[in-house]
C-alpha cells in the first residue's frame, strides 16, 4: 500500500512538473489562456445587435466617418438620442468609429471586438497581479478567474459594454504604471508616472468608472508606503502627496465634461431620497456580492426597487452578510499579514462605487452586471490567494488539492457560462429572460412586447404594454410603445389618442433627431403624412446622414404614394448601413410599387437573406415573384410568411390563389 502512495505521488509530481515547465512561461501561460477564453465566447460571434447597440452603434451618425473624430471630445455619447445626458465616452467613440472602419454594421466584426477587448483586459490582469506581488502561479490563477468568471457574460457578448472592458484595461495599465513610478530601483520612474497619468486620462474619457482610480491609489499608498514615514502624519502627507497627480486629472476631466453636457443636468429621482438610498446599499451590494460568488441568474435587466419594507431581509440580513464578509476579509489579511489581501477587498468595493450613487439610475437600474467589471480583479486576486492557502488532504498534496480545486471551478465557470451567454442572442431572448426573472420589471415587459410587436404577436404585446402603462401611467416610453403596437396592430384610434397623451407628457423627446424620426415614422403610419414629412423635415435638415431619419422618412414617403422620393431616401439609408435587412426591404417594396419589379427584386431577396425570420419580407418577395411569373418561388416565400405568422388570411388567399392556377393549369 505504501508503494502505491509513493508511485502516485511520484506520478503527481512529474504531472505537476510537466505544468510547470510549460505553463511557467508567460507567453505559452497567457497565449494558452487568451485562446481558452477566445473559444469559450467563439458563441457570441454569431450574435446581432442588441438593445443600446441600436443607437450607439447602428443609428450613430458620429462612428460613419474619420472626420467625427474632431467632434466626438465635444459632443456627449447619444447626442442624436436625448439632449439631457449624462454620459462622455470619447474614447468608446472613438474605438467604435475604427471598428465601423473595418467591418462597417457587420455583428460579428464587433463582437470580435468585444472579445479582444476583454482579452486585452484579462493580460493587464496578469500585469498587475504581478505588479502587486503575487506568485507567478498566484496571480495567473487570478488572470484565470478574471477571464472565465460568467459575471463578465454581459460585458463579451453585448457590444455597447465593451466600454466597461476598455477603462478596465486602461485602469489596470494606469496603477501597473503607477506601481512601477514607485519603485525605488526602478528606472525612468518619471516616464512611467507620465504613462500612468495618460493611461487614467484614457480611463476617463472611456467611462465614468475610473473616478474612483485616486480613492485607489491612496489606498495602496497607506498600506504600502513607498519609504518608512516614522508617524502616522508623515504617512498621511505621503498618501496624499501620491494621490494629488491623480485628482488633478480626474479634476481637469470633471472640468471638461462639464463644459461638454453643460445642457444635461444631473438626472437625480426625486422621488426617493437619501433615507431610502441608504436603506438600499447593503441591499445592492450583496446583490453584487452574490453575483461574484454565485453567477447564476444573469441579466441584462435585474429589478432591484428601492427598499421600502421588508427590512429584516432586505437590509438587516445584508448588512450581515457583508460584514461577515468583510470581517472575513480583515482576519485573514491580519492572520496571514498579507496587506494585498486588504488592497484587493478595498479595490471591489472602491471600484464600484461610481455605480452606487442609486439616484443617478431609475428605480430598479441599480444592479447590473458590467458596473462590477472593474471591481471584479479584486475578487479575482482574493479567489486565486484562497485557492493557493488550501493544504494537503491525507495521500493528496496541496498542489493536487489546489489543482482539483481549479479544475472544479474552471469547469463550474464554462458551465454557467456557456447557457447564460445565449440570452445575448438578440433582443428578444434579452428581453425574455429580463422578463421571465423579474416580471415585475415594467422596463422588460415593455421590451419584450416590442420584440411581440415587431414580430406581428401583437395579442401578446398589447397586455403586456397595457399593463405597463396602467402600472406605471408616468412611465412615457411604455404609452410610446403602446401607441406604436396599436397603431401596427391596426387600432389607429386609440395608438393616436397614445401617442397624443405621451407627447403632451414628454414633449421633449422629439428634440433630438432620432425622437423627430421614431414620432414622424408613427404619424405616418397614421396617414397624417402632412405632420410626418414636417418632422422628417426637420431630423433631416439637423443631420442628413442618420440612419432612423432617412430610414423612417424612406418609408414614410412609401406610405404616401411617393415612390420616387421613397426611393431616394431609402437608397440613402441603404448607402450608411449597408448591412441592414430593413432598408433594402422598403427600397425593393418601393421599386416594386413604382412598377420597377426587375430592380425590385433583389433588394427584396437581399432582405431575406440578410434576416429571414420577418413574415413582410417573405410575402413582399413572394409578391414579387408572383408578378415576376415564378410561382413555384411564389409559394414558397408565401409558405414561409405562413411559418412566420400562421393566422395570415392574406397568405392563405395568395396560397389558394396560386394553388387554384395550378390545378387549372394541370387540367388544361
Amino acid at each position: 500500500m505504501k508503494k502505491v502512495i509513493e508511485e502516485q505521488a511520484g506520478q503527481e509530481t512529474d504531472a505537476w512538473e510537466l505544468l510547470a515547465r510549460h505553463f511557467g512561461h508567460p507567453k505559452i501561460l497567457l497565449a494558452t489562456l487568451a485562446l481558452f477564453t477566445a473559444v469559450l465566447y467563439s458563441g457570441t460571434l454569431f450574435f446581432q445587435f442588441v438593445w443600446d447597440d441600436g443607437p450607439q452603434i447602428v443609428d450613430n451618425p458620429l462612428i460613419r466617418s474619420w472626420h467625427s473624430l474632431s467632434r466626438v471630445f465635444v459632443s456627449d455619447l447619444w447626442y442624436h438620442a436625448a439632449r439631457q445626458q449624462i454620459y462622455y465616452r470619447p474614447l468608446f467613440v472613438a474605438w467604435s468609429i475604427l471598428n465601423y472602419a473595418v467591418v462597417g454594421l457587420r455583428p460579428w466584426g464587433w463582437h470580435l471586438g468585444a472579445i479582444l477587448m476583454h482579452l486585452g483586459a484579462t493580460l493587464t490582469v496578469f500585469w498587475l497581479s504581478r505588479r502587486l506581488g503575487l506568485e507567478y502561479w498566484t496571480a495567473a490563477l487570478a488572470t484565470l478567474v478574471f477571464a472565465l468568471h460568467p459575471i463578465h457574460i454581459e460585458c463579451v457578448a453585448w457590444i455597447s459594454s465593451a466600454s466597461d472592458s476598455m477603462v478596465t484595461m486602461f485602469a489596470a495599465l494606469a496603477f501597473v504604471a503607477f506601481l512601477k513610478a514607485r519603485d525605488p530601483g526602478g528606472t525612468r520612474r518619471l516616464a512611467w508616472r507620465m504613462a500612468s497619468l495618460t493611461l487614467l486620462a484614457c480611463a476617463l474619457l472611456t467611462k465614468e468608472m475610473a473616478v474612483s482610480f485616486t480613492a485607489l491609489v491612496g489606498i495602496y499608498a497607506w498600506l504600502c508606503p513607498s519609504r518608512n514615514e516614522n508617524s502616522t502624519l508623515e504617512k498621511l502627507w505621503a498618501t496624499l502627496f501620491a494621490m494629488v497627480p491623480y485628482a488633478a486629472v480626474t479634476l481637469g476631466y470633471v472640468v471638461l465634461r462639464k463644459l461638454v453636457l453643460w445642457r444635461s443636468p444631473l438626472q437625480f429621482d426625486t422621488k426617493h431620497g437619501y433615507g431610502d438610498m441608504a436603506l438600499t446599499l447593503p441591499y445592492v451590494l450583496a446583490f453584487y456580492l452574490k453575483q461574484l460568488v454565485f453567477p447564476l441568474g444573469l441579466t441584462g435587466l435585474y429589478y432591484t426597487p428601492y427598499v421600502t419594507t421588508q427590512i429584516l431581509t432586505e437590509v438587516v440580513l445584508p448588512v450581515l452578510i457583508l460584514s461577515a464578509a468583510a470581517g472575513l476579509i480583515y482576519f485573514w489579511a491580519r492572520k496571514t499579514g498579507d496587506w494585498v489581501v486588504t488592497f484587493a477587498g478595498c479595490w471591489m468595493l472602491i471600484g464600484l462605487a461610481p455605480a452606487l450613487y442609486l439616484r443617478n439610475f431609475g428605480n430598479g437600474d441599480f444592479v447590473r452586471d458590467r458596473y462590477v467589471y472593474l471591481p471584479s480583479i479584486g475578487f479575482a486576486i482574493l479567489v486565486a490567494k484562497g485557492l493557493r492557502l488550501l493544504p494537503p488532504v491525507k495521500a493528496w498534496s496541496a498542489a493536487a488539492v489546489q489543482g482539483l480545486a481549479v479544475l472544479a471551478l474552471c469547469s463550474a465557470y464554462v458551465a454557467a457560462s456557456i447557457p447564460q451567454q445565449a440570452y445575448w442572442d438578440s433582443d428578444l431572448l434579452v428581453n425574455l429572460r429580463g422578463h421571465e426573472l423579474y416580471p415585475d420589471n415594467t422596463y422588460a415587459s415593455i421590451g419584450l412586447a416590442r420584440q411581440y410587436s415587431f414580430r406581428g404577436a401583437y395579442d401578446s404585446a398589447i397586455p403586456l404594454l397595457e399593463n405597463a402603462a396602467k402600472s406605471e401611467p408616468e412611465n412615457t416610453y411604455a404609452v410610446f410603445a403602446l401607441a406604436e403596437t396599436y397603431i401596427a396592430a391596426g387600432r389607429k384610434a386609440e395608438g393616436r389618442n397614445a401617442l397624443e397623451y405621451a407627447l403632451l407628457k414628454t414633449p421633449g423627446y422629439i428634440d433630438s433627431e432620432t425622437g423627430l424620426a421614431s414620432i414622424a415614422a408613427l404619424w405616418g403610419r397614421l396617414g397624417d403624412y402632412d405632420r410626418a414629412t414636417n418632422l422628417c423635415n426637420r431630423a433631416l435638415t439637423a443631420d442628413s446622414t442618420l440612419y432612423s431619419a432617412l430610414y423612417n422618412c424612406g418609408n414614410i414617403e412609401l406610405m404616401a404614394g411617393n415612390h420616387s422620393k421613397a426611393e431616394r431616401l431609402l437608397r440613402q439609408a441603404v448607402a450608411v448601413s449597408p448591412q441592414l435587412a430593413a432598408p433594402r426591404h422598403f427600397l425593393g417594396r418601393a421599386l416594386l410599387l413604382d412598377g420597377r419589379n426587375a430592380e425590385a427584386q433583389p433588394y427584396l431577396r437581399q432582405a431575406v437573406a440578410l434576416d429571414p425570420g420577418i413574415y413582410d419580407y417573405h410575402y413582399w418577395l413572394g409578391q414579387s415573384f408572383e408578378e415576376s411569373g415564378d410561382k413555384r418561388d411564389a409559394h414558397r416565400e408565401y409558405s414561409e410568411a405562413l411559418q412566420i405568422i400562421g393566422d395570415s388570411e392574406e397568405v392563405k388567399a395568395r396560397l389558394t390563389a396560386l394553388e387554384a392556377g395550378a390545378s387549372s393549369d394541370t387540367r388544361r
